[in-house]
């Protein structure tokens, strides 16, 4: 039975996604609650000023007692005369009488007058003794009294519910059209606010909880790295220590029977020396698997960067000439203290130029050069080589441990050497192209 792979868990990615939904969601619906509040606060304020003054004036006229009359033509004078007190009002544009069945008493458009439109719940509101105030554009009539001579971009309607005499008893409503276009100005500039507002807040809110989120799923997979890492360089000890016990021993034995037989055999002297390289190598992999399997921590001191690559090439000089390399040393000529421990630093010097060599096999150009950066307070090496470069293909790979492109070798080199500079706080990036060569960038913290 297939074992199924089980999916990785995102943090950032299902962070970003949900995160923007939700804020977005919040932002959308306390906008839309916020703008219908202010929308309907400020027209209800609006309303109850023009509820006050018809209220006033129906008082003072004395019209209260002709809602409840049947005389037409007595009341048809009555309302002109208190239309007249309600169109001195700004942005007035129509006003309608109900009696209290609910049916038009009087109307400035007389098609209306004797009519009865209904459902209307802001008149039967009205009716029950309260204010009742709603909008609309003439362009999209919602009732069938909705009915302009003129396109008015937006309207308010305004029933305003007026008592008898001893004021237990809605006898009528008057409605009155406005168009407050100040108003609704202010209404649309406050409701731009809200938005702009909500939305500038959402995404400063979405960007500060990324920012946070993406720091902390950067931290996570780093001590993920950092376990990982410590759990198989764990594992590789014990293995190391394990291969060494088990082989260097008798290791040890053919070697020293492959160097008798070099003394006393000359006819066997070929074989006896291919023996020795060979149990030769195999003892330096098992140094090199040992080494790997250590914590690189060293003994951190002041050393002089610039005397050690060249004490490092002196060494390696020999070496250098037999692969008919040309070196070329471009070291900065000012004295730059480093704090790293010196046998590591030398032992990454070395294996940086040994996979340099390893590219050249035919002979080509290496040059090493140094020079202080003080704005980061580092120094920085540069390894360039002319050999066969690396595919592109393999960059991602090249500094896992135990991944080699050499027949030779166990590819811990370079793992090991990014460990020790990131250890010493530095960093080691390589950049390479196939059959051009390749470049090592090492960046080391000034010592101080």
């Amino acid at each position: 039975m297939a074992i199924k792979k089980k999916r990785s868990f995102n943090l950032l990615r299902r962070f970003a996604l949900l995160s923007f939904l939700s804020i977005g969601l919040i932002t959308a619906v306390s906008s839309f609650l916020l703008s219908n509040f202010l929308t309907h606060n400020m027209l209800q304020r609006d309303a109850v000023v023009t509820m006050e003054f018809v209220q006033t004036i129906a008082q003072a006229e004395n019209t209260r007692s002709y809602f409840e009359t049947d005389d037409p033509g007595k009341t048809k004078t009555v309302f002109e005369a208190f239309f007249k007190q309600i169109a001195t009002m700004p942005e007035v544009v129509r006003a309608n009488v109900y009696n209290s069945n609910g049916s038009i008493l009087w109307s400035d458009d007389d098609r209306f007058i004797g009519h009865r439109f209904s459902p209307n719940p802001q008149l039967e509101t009205a009716l029950s003794g309260k204010l009742a105030v709603t909008s609309g554009t003439s362009g999209k009539s919602s009732k069938p009294e909705h009915v302009f001579d003129q396109e008015v971009p937006f309207f308010a309607e305004i029933y305003i519910p007026i008592w008898n005499i001893r004021e237990n008893k809605v006898v009528g409503v008057v409605e009155v059209y406005k168009v407050p276009l100040t108003l609704f100005h202010a209404i649309k500039q406050g409701n731009r606010l809200v938005w702009l507002s909500a939305g500038l807040g959402g995404l400063f809110l979405y960007a500060s909880l990324f920012w946070i989120v993406r720091r902390a799923a950067q931290v996570i997979r780093r001590q993920q790295e950092q376990l990982v890492e410590s759990e198989t360089m764990a594992a590789i000890g014990e293995m190391a220590s394990a291969v060494a016990h088990g082989i260097r021993n008798p290791l040890a034995s053919i070697r020293s029977s492959a160097e008798v037989a070099l003394e006393e055999s000359p006819p066997f002297r070929a074989t006896a020396e291919e023996i020795i390289h060979e149990t030769d190598r195999i003892e330096d992999w098992i140094r090199e698997l040992l080494v790997y399997s250590k914590p690189p921590s060293g003994n951190p001191a002041s050393i002089q960067i610039n005397g050690l690559i060249q004490s490092t090439l002196d060494s390696l000089d020999r070496e250098i000439k037999k692969r008919n390399v040309k070196l070329t040393q471009k070291l900065d000529p000012s004295s730059h203290l480093v704090h790293a421990d010196e046998g590591l630093m030398r032992h990454v010097i070395i294996s940086l130029i040994a996979n340099s060599l390893d590219a050249m096999p035919d002979g080509g150009e290496l040059t090493v050069s140094s020079r202080i950066e003080k704005s980061d307070g580092r120094v920085e090496v540069v390894i360039k080589d002319t050999g066969c470069g690396i595919p592109i293909e393999q960059m991602g790979k090249i500094f896992k441990p135990f991944y080699t492109t050499k027949s030779k070798g166990m590819g811990v080199g370079l793992s090991l050497a990014k460990r020790i500079i990131e250890r010493h706080g530095g960093t080691l990036r390589l950049e390479s192209e196939a059959a051009v060569g390749t470049t090592v960038f090492m960046h080391i913290p000034l010592a101080g």
